[in-house]
This record gives C-alpha cells, structure tokens and sequence, in this order.
C-alpha cells in the first residue's frame, strides 16, 4: 500500500466513501470535498492497495500555522484491519513534524470507545469536551498529538533561520535558536513554504537574479516571513544614486564621522550592524538600519566641491567575510537574531506636480498617444500640473509629487529604477517598486497566490537538475513553460511531450536557476480585469492570435495577427466568480492598479497572472467607462497625496 495526493479525478470516490463511512449529518458535500482538493490550506491524501492501486481510504487535513488539523480519516468497510488506516495516520503524522507544526488535533464521537483507544494507541489524548458537536445530543471529543519532546518541535520554535547555498560549506558554528539549512530545503520543505512563523537571514553566495540566493529572499516574502535581505533591497543596492539618497538620511551624522577620520577616502565594513574597527560601531548600526544587508562594505570619496559622496556598494558573500573576520561572524549572527526588531527610517515627503514616465519609441507601450492625452486632461481636471519625462530625466525625480509610469516595466531597465527612486524622494509611485517587483516574476506570483487559496493552473518548479534526474511525476502534458519574468507571451512555450519538455528546459534554465511549468488550459480568450484601489475598473476579453494559443503570437509580422482580438465587457455582466478572483488576486500584491488575467474553466475562474502596469488603450479598456475611468485613475493618486501628507513613509 502506499499514499498520495488526491486528484479532481478521485471525487467519485470521495463522495462514494463519506456515503458508506459517515451518517448523512456528517457527511462533506461534493462542493466541499473539491474545494478541499483546490484550496491550498486544506489536503487530501488516498491510500492505495500495493497491487492494483485502487482507493482504499483517504484523509482530508487542514492547514494552520502551528497546527496540523485531521478533519476526517476514513477506510472502506472492506479493508479495514488492512493497515491502510495506520499508513494513513502515520503519513498525517510526519506531515505535521515536515511542516514544523507543534500539534495535530481531531474531534471524534465520544461515545465511540473503541475509536478513542485508536487514536490513544497513536499518542492522542483528550483535550476537551465538544458538546452536542454533530448534532443534538452527539458530542465529540478534541484530541490532541503533540510533536515528542511536547510544545518543542524538534527545530528552533522561534523560527530563526540561516539559508546557505549548500550546507555542507556552512563552517558548523551554532547559532543559540537558529536552525541551518540548504537553500534547496528552503525552497522545496512543505514546513518553510507553509508557515510565516519563520525569520530568516539568507546568506547565499549571490543575490544576483535567477541565482538560488535571489529567490530565497523572493519566496521568503511571497511567503510573508520576515527575510534579509530583500530582493528590492538588493535591487535598490546596485543602484548607487539609490544608494546615495539612503545614506543621505543620516547625512549630518555622516559626513561629521567621516571628517573625523582625517582621510580623503573612507570606506566601512558593516556585519549586521557591527564593524571590524570598534570606533565605528556606531555608525555601523545607522548604516545597517538603512541598507538592510548582512555584509556590506561602503566607500566615500570627496566630490570636487569637497563634499563627501557614495562611490562604492559591496555586497559581501559569507566565505569571504569568514576569511577577513573569523572572529566576528558568530557574534554579529547571535547578535543579530537577538534583536526584537530593526529601526525604520523615515523619509519626507513632498507635493503636488504629477509626473508621467513613457517611451515614443516603445513598439507595445501601455497607452497608446490618445490614451495619455487623456491621461493628461484627467490629470488637469483633478488638479496635477502633468509632465510627460523620459529615460533622462531620472534626476528631476525631486521636483515632482507623484510619478504615473506608462511604459513597460522591468526589473532590469530603468523604470524600477524610476520608481524606486521616487519612492525613496517621498513620491506618490503607480506603479510602485514592490507591485514591479513582484508582479514581474511568475514564480513569486504563483507563491503568493498560492498562499492566498487562489485557484491556478495546476504548476511546478523545475531546475536545472530535473534535466538528469526524474522530472515531477504527476507532471501532465502539454505543459506552458515560464521564465520567472516575461511578459507580453515572451518567455512562454508551450510544450506537448516529454522530449519537448527537456529541450525547452535546457536552453531556459541558462537564464533562470528555477523555471514555472503550468498545466496548458485551451480557451479562446482570457480575462482581463483592471484593478485599482482593490476594486474593479474596466473588464476585457483577449481573444487568442489567429491560430495560435496565446494573445499574442510573435512568429507573425502583420499587426492584425500578432494580436488577438478584444471585446470590453460592462462589470455587472462579468461572471461574480471572475470578479472575486480578480480582485482577491490584486488584493495580495498591493492597492495600486493592476490588470489580473484569468481564464473561465467549467464555471470557475482561474488565475493566470498578475500585471503591475495593465494596458489603458483609447477605444479598448474605456470603451465603455470613457473619461470617467481616466478621471478614477488619477482621483486615485490625488487622493494618495493627500493622504501622505499626514503619515509617515518608510524604506524597507
């Protein structure tokens, strides 16, 4: 015998198995027991027979952040005494001890002896009395497993962790508290990718995109734990204008420090907030408060005026501050993890001038010419004074209130840098760095989604090492590859075997450590939904490009068959599903504006992508809203000003 994960295809059964196993009252209906195979809180396991693999039982579980509960455990009549109800119990078991829950609970009829000692014999005990629980009359009992060693699980309960590429080139000092992990275990462990219990300091050798390193600290924040550092920070850390407006924050402080040293350069090493020089301790912690990074080096230099400025970033990977500071790594770590938190520093703010970053040259920009003329009519009504910038105005940022981004963003070209420097010069940013951020990479997206119980096409992870080792084996074809960040189909293959599959691989994961497989869903058109404010704007159906699978089909030179046809659709006739979709989906990114495509399938909506900077064309997304949804758009931004005025903002 042995168990697996349930399948939509097992509903049958599972229906079949509350009729024979349960009394009508406590029965799961069909609609609950396939949510229960969707929801990613939720689990249900079957156990086979050896031989010929027919369903024998099956366990549903349930999802919390500490604890593991066994909501409902039933065998056929038939094969009861077969021991397919211990495999079951067993595996329920060690998925609580994978998944770093301190306990598993169930409720079972307390008038049911022989049952009670079941569970007893398992290490269950009575917790408490659940009057009239069924139904009148029928009570249960709470039953309680605790992991051996009681409240303790058998890793730090604080949840500090240290993430290193490979444990075996971690040097084996110990941390008080802190658990030592792979980067490979962080990723793939059902107990990291579940629980946001975790705080966890990645040490990998690089940072850089696509590395392992880069999506620890990517599905560290998709899995809401509290990482460093994060990727915007190590993003924003490459950028030495960025870098220069951060250290500004403390520039009085500064520039004292460093004229004290008596030096025409100056350059400081920071371990966590401690420095190797003693005297600089201090402003090793002001430093660290601002970049958020575990090792770093900084060197100033004086500008020709005299004035001190920032002319060098260095990330610092473990092996070499274990070289140049042995003796201090192990007490900047323990010190470290014993800290309650971090100081925030405040930024100021500004405003009331509304600035909107486009490219005349771009092929498929976000708005077309009519659509930022009103843009910029809408904007005036509202009360911005508006300047179309460019790619070279990057450092007349400060002049402005608020920056509106209408060309095509990336985290690797300038418009992250645009909106990350803005935001840090207190600005208004639509879209914002972390929407640009996160919504740019597929496997983030699919991470958080996935967290937030919103149904996908079925998906994998894939890594170089699957193209010699066995590929998932539940895997099914055909099958849409992703690159983590694509946009416009670019990135996207489909592919219809196995061979396929493995070619398409190798060449993808020259580019990206992790690439996202997705089970192909054939629609003829997508969902379009715009989002601002977590609230629905304008919905559109994409048509698929002439005989081709996506909306759009590059292969194609003729403008009419590269993009698909659209259709735009009042919001009170679109499917409530794909509405509540559309705007839960937003709602887990942020409150800026978003367009969530989403695919119809068998009533139901499904989520294909989250899109940070969603098209607003003339004659498309406003045909029916018109200037009203361009007068919405930047109420918006206004309003947001106005709002910002009277808090405070902070760099994370």
């Amino acid at each position: 015998m042995h168990v697996r994960d349930a399948t939509e295809s097992d509903l049958g059964f599972l229906v079949e198995l509350e009729g024979i196993c349960f009394p009508a009252s406590r029965r799961s209906t069909r609609r609950s027991l396939r949510h229960s195979l969707i929801s990613a809180g939720q689990r249900v396991l079957i156990v086979e027979g050896a031989q010929d693999a027919v369903p024998l039982g099956a366990a549903t579980l349930f999802y919390y952040k500490q604890t593991l509960r066994l909501y409902s455990i039933a065998v056929l009549p038939k094969h009861r005494g077969s021991g397919a109800g211990h495999l079951l119990l067993q595996h329920v078991l060690a998925e609580a001890r994978a998944r770093g829950c301190t306990r598993v609970s169930l409720e079972a009829e307390s008038s049911d002896e022989r049952l009670l000692q079941w569970y007893r014999r398992y290490g269950f005990c009575e917790s408490g009395m659940l009057e009239d629980y069924y139904a009148p009359g029928e009570s249960a009992y709470r039953m309680v497993y605790r992991l051996p060693g009681g409240e303790a699980a058998p890793w730090p309960i604080a949840g500090n962790v240290i993430v290193v590429d490979r444990l075996d080139r971690w040097p084996m000092m110990e941390i008080p508290g802190v658990e030592v992990v792979g980067a490979d275990v962080y990723l793939t462990e059902d107990r990291f990718r579940n629980s946001e219990r975790f705080h966890v300091l990645n040490l990998c050798s690089s940072y850089k995109s696509h590395t392992v390193g880069y999506y620890v600290s990517l599905l560290g924040t998709a899995r809401n734990q509290r990482i460093l550092p994060t990727v915007t920070t190590v993003n924003d850390m490459r950028n030495l204008a960025i870098a220069q407006r951060v250290v500004e924050e403390i520039d009085a402080y500064l520039v004292e420090r460093l004229n004290q040293s008596g030096l025409g350069e100056f350059e400081i090493t920071v371990l966590l907030g401690y420095t190797p020089d003693a005297k600089y301790s201090d402003l090793g912690r002001k430093l660290f408060a601002l970049f958020q990074l575990p090792f770093f080096t900084l060197r100033f230099g004086r500008g020709p005026d005299g004035d001190w400025r920032l002319r060098k970033v260095s990330v610092l990977n473990l092996s070499h501050v274990l070289l140049r500071h042995p003796e201090q790594v192990r007490p900047a770590l323990t010190a470290y993890f014993d800290r309650k938190r971090h100081r925030r520093t405040r930024l100021k703010h500004y405003r009331y001038d509304l600035a909107i970053l486009v490219n005349s040259e771009e092929k498929t920009p976000p708005s077309c010419p009519d659509a930022l003329r009103l843009f910029r009519r809408a904007a005036e009504q509202t009360g911005f004074a508006v300047e179309f910038i460019g790619k070279m105005d990057y450092r007349r940022i400060s002049e402005f209130d608020a920056l509106f981004i209408r060309e095509t963003t990336a985290i690797e070209n300038h418009t992250y840098r645009f909106a990350r420097h803005a935001y840090t010069e207190g600005l208004v940013v639509i879209d914002d760095p972390w929407s640009i951020l996160y919504c740019s990479n597929k496997i983030y997206l699919h991470e958080r989604l996935t967290r937030g119980r919103i149904r996908q096409p079925r998906s994998w992870l894939l890594r170089k090492e699957h193209l010699s080792g066995p590929l998932p084996p539940d895997m099914v074809y055909p099958v849409v590859l992703k690159l983590p960040e694509s946009a416009f189909s670019l990135g996207v293959f489909r592919v219809d075997d196995y061979d396929q599959l493995r070619e398409r691989l190798r060449t993808m994961v020259e580019r990206s450590d992790l690439v996202i497989a997705q089970a192909f869903l054939e629609t003829t058109f997508d969902w379009r939904i715009g989002i601002m404010d977590q609230e629905p704007l304008f919905a559109c159906k994409y048509y698929m490009a002439r005989g081709h699978w996506q909306i759009y089909n590059w292969n194609q030179t003729a403008a009419h068959d590269i993009i698909g046809q659209h259709e735009t659709i009042a919001l009170g006739a679109v499917p409530p599903a794909i509405l509540k979709a559309a705007v839960k989906s937003a709602g887990l990114i942020g409150d800026g504006l978003y367009g969530v495509d989403l695919k119809e399938v068998n009533g139901q909506a499904c989520v294909i992508e989250i899109n940070d900077n969603p098209n607003i064309d003339e004659g498309v997304e406003d045909k029916l809203a018109g200037e009203s949804l361009y007068l919405r758009i930047m109420q918006s931004m206004f309003n947001r000003i106005e709002r910002e005025r009277n808090r405070p903002r902070y760099l994370v």
